[in-house]
């Protein structure tokens, strides 16, 4: 077992994180997103390479049928507009409800007391305080790289308590 430390800049803090290379992480991707999907994939290979077992699920209820089957470490959703396979209810399907589909993903997995950071992956803030308002752990562009990379380290040695102070 190997232990490896990274250390993770944040503005004029600096944050000293101790990995355990021994320990796999799992990972859930949300969403139907070609671009998103291999930005979201390159932390995991670099900054955390070898220590995460990534699962993509496309839809939100597939997500949260899986969280309630087996824990995560971590949960990404890869867009504001993930899809549902059905939603409000079975009798009324709908795939995209716009913004508000990642707000409902959220809100659905915190009513089911599943303790996860869940990071909300998009390039559009207009959600974001809302995001956070739901129990986001955070929100973050796919672009800015080194924040998703931090973001991610912070989330993974998490102690499932919240989003990061600022």
């Amino acid at each position: 077992m190997r232990l490896d430390d990274v250390l993770v800049q944040s503005g004029k803090r600096h944050i000293h994180i101790r990995y355990n290379r021994g320990v796999i992480r799992r990972v859930l991707l949300v969403g139907i997103d070609s671009v998103m999907l291999p930005l979201c994939r390159e932390p995991f290979k670099h900054l955390h390479g070898g220590t995460c077992q990534i699962e993509t699920l496309d839809y939100c209820d597939d997500a949260l049928m899986a969280l309630r089957r087996q824990p995560f470490d971590l949960v990404l959703v890869l867009s504001l507009n993930a899809p549902w396979r059905a939603w409000p209810s079975l009798s009324n399907p709908t795939r995209f409800m716009g913004a508000k589909s990642a707000i409902i993903f959220l809100q659905q997995v915190r009513a089911l007391r599943i303790r996860v950071p869940v990071l909300v992956v998009s390039q559009f803030p207009f959600t974001k305080e809302e995001a956070l308002a739901n129990g986001a752990f955070a929100f973050v562009d796919p672009f800015d790289v080194q924040e998703l990379d931090r973001l991610v380290a912070l989330a993974l040695t998490a102690d499932r308590q919240g989003p990061p102070g600022n």
